[in-house]
């Protein structure tokens, strides 16, 4: 079934048009330093010193040439070097604290959203996940807001210092000789000029780059994992892939370089601009000089170098429009991410439940992944406390989708699940999925140890309870036999183990949740006898005195079943015990005959 995009979300990483800066995006930016406002006033006291302690050098250069050496004054021009070096000596070591304070607040800014993001991401229900791409998250919350870190660590804090140093330079410039400080201030404009061409070709390029790097991280997810390479191997398409990497990669790079190039050609234009301040002030300072005499040798040559220090901050506010407008296009990505709604949410009211009886009742339910066709239509039915209810149907009928409703992994569209009468959407999420167990077909393992997977269940489990959980599930003495025991590392999703011994494990972790209600696939058709001997043992503990919903692959369970359900095109076509429905002789009757006959016959 084709599963459709996700609120109408492209998580291709396209940015399809370039993102606007508005007040409010602006002011969500800014809600990140919040909880460090503490720390940003003492950066804010550090910026405004070294704004003041950086005109001090100059000054005290314009009196050494017009003081100290026209006098011959040695006392005095000593005094002016040693003022001078202190004077850098402590705007050194305030600028080296106001870095310090800049890293730690933009480091923490970052570990913020990451947490945020991975956290919100584990909120979304599995339609979600379904339709995303695997690399396409690892993208957002590694190279989306590492992307950003600059915004934080560097453009805000350059914004507000470059403000101060601007002021404090220019009023030092008017206070000299107004003059040569229009004149300074004339070549100013000429750095903005291309700024705005520029930030739109960087912020396209951006928007690409992330994208490939979007891809690439998707290929890297899907491939070099342990089930990614076992297929690559065995169909031998690693060139394949090989030479799809380097496509890829060799696009990143291009447009990396594209990227570093447009920015050269940026700054060679901003240098050449920068030399021809220091031209000009002494062009118009000489003659100021020689007609006027309202200004001095050190005037002139302090001008010279207080311009550098003006230049800083508007070459500062140029480069930070062209990185503001990249860094907008990683924003509008995360905060895309930030503002998808789960369709699995908690209602303020919703009660939390304790010791449920397993009474389950579905109401016309019905589910679909879009609004063009139905998955399910009209679902009735109840399994009452102690029940284990068998659902038997061909390969996408929808008997997986049924039991996925229980603990709201999915919402139904229609109709209502409820259990013990109680609407499961009227429940908190953690105390309904707190009371039900559920052993997929698929089992996954976390690439950890065996006690770490099994303790998911329960974190507080002792070594007892883990050993009669495993005994119970036939697996304790195949894990007591490995060299590590319970501290042997499964692999990645569990590579290290047969799919018996995977099934066993999950099952020992769901006795050791002790549920109320029981969800199990039996996915025995791929195991050898003696496994499928030890998982049926296992299984008996695990749905005794519990409600039971299990997709029913053995003929044991069929026949042991208390009501069984067939399932087809997404109905409940018949139900009744083994017997009952044998005799009835319609679509239960075919689906034995066919299937679960033919096993018997090969059991035979």
């Amino acid at each position: 079934m084709a599963i459709p995009h996700y609120r109408g979300v492209h998580f291709s990483g396209d940015t399809p048009e370039k993102p606007k800066i508005t007040k409010a995006l602006l002011l969500r930016i800014l809600s990140y330093f919040r909880p460090y406002w503490k720390l940003l006033i003492v950066m804010l006291a550090a910026i405004v010193v070294t704004s003041a302690l950086g005109v001090v050098s100059p000054l005290l250069t314009k009196d050494i040439i017009d003081i100290a050496l026209p006098n011959r004054d040695i006392r005095l021009l000593v005094y002016y070097i040693l003022l001078t070096f202190g004077t850098l000596v402590v705007l050194n070591l305030v600028t080296v604290g106001q870095s310090y304070l800049n890293t730690l607040i933009s480091k923490r800014i970052i570990r913020d959203l990451r947490s945020e993001m991975f956290s919100h991401m584990q909120d979304m229900s599995l339609k979600f996940f379904s339709n995303v791409k695997a690399g396409e998250i690892n993208s957002r919350i590694n190279n989306d807001i590492g992307g950003i870190e600059s915004i934080f660590s560097g453009t805000l804090i350059q914004i507000v210092q470059g403000v101060f140093i601007f002021a404090t330079t220019t009023a030092t410039l008017f206070y000299t000789n107004w003059m040569l400080a229009l004149i300074s201030l004339l070549t100013l404009p000429l750095f903005l000029a291309p700024t705005r061409k520029v930030g739109k070709t960087r912020w396209k390029i951006a928007g690409e780059t992330q994208s490939k790097l979007a891809e690439l991280t998707t290929l890297i997810t899907e491939t070099l994992n342990v089930s990614g390479t076992l297929l690559i191997k065995l169909f031998t398409r690693e060139k394949d892939k090989s030479r799809e990497f380097e496509k890829i990669n060799e696009e990143v790079t291009q447009l990396g370089i594209r990227e570093a190039v447009v920015g050269r050609w940026f700054f060679m234009t901003l240098q050449t601009f920068v030399a021809l301040g220091p031209m000009l002030i002494y062009l118009f300072g000489g003659l100021i000089l020689i007609k006027y005499q309202t200004v001095t040798i050190g005037g002139i040559v302090m001008f010279v170098t207080l311009l550098g220090r003006l230049y800083g901050p508007v070459n500062t506010f140029a480069n930070i429009h062209v990185d503001v407008v990249r860094s907008m296009a990683l924003f509008e990505r995360i905060f895309q991410y930030f503002d998808l709604k789960s369709e699995i949410s908690e209602k303020p009211d919703a009660v939390d439940v304790r010791g449920i009886k397993g009474f389950i009742r579905f109401e016309g339910v019905g589910f679909s992944y879009n609004e063009k066709s139905a998955v399910l239509s009209d679902i009735t039915f109840e399994i009452v406390p102690g029940q284990m209810a068998a659902f038997v149907g061909p390969s996408g009928a929808g008997k997986t989708t049924i039991t996925y409703l229980v603990p709201r992994l999915y919402d139904v569209t229609e109709g209502a699940v409820l259990i013990d009468g109680t609407d499961v959407r009227d429940m908190t999420l953690t105390s309904l999925r707190g009371q039900i167990g559920m052993v997929t077909q698929d089992t996954y393992l976390f690439n950890a140890s065996i006690r770490e997977n099994l303790l998911l269940a329960k974190p507080d489990a002792t070594e007892e309870e883990l050993v009669s959980a495993c005994r119970t599930a036939n697996i304790h003495d195949f894990i007591a036999a490995l060299p590590d025991g319970y501290d042997t590392a499964v692999g990645d999703r569990g590579i290290k183990l047969s799919g018996g011994e995977k099934q066993r494990i999950s099952i020992a972790r769901t006795l050791l949740k002790n549920p109320g209600i029981v969800i199990f696939d039996e996915a025995t058709s791929s195991l050898d006898s003696n496994s499928e001997s030890l998982i049926q043992q296992a299984v008996e503990p695990l749905l005794k005195s519990r409600t039971s919903l299990v997709i029913a692959h053995r003929l044991s369970t069929i026949v042991s079943a208390d009501v069984i359900f067939v399932v087809k095109d997404g109905r409940i076509a018949e139900r009744g015990s083994h017997h009952e429905l044998l005799q009835a002789g319609g679509v239960y009757k075919e689906l034995y005959d066919k299937q679960f006959g033919a096993m018997y016959e090969a059991a035979d």
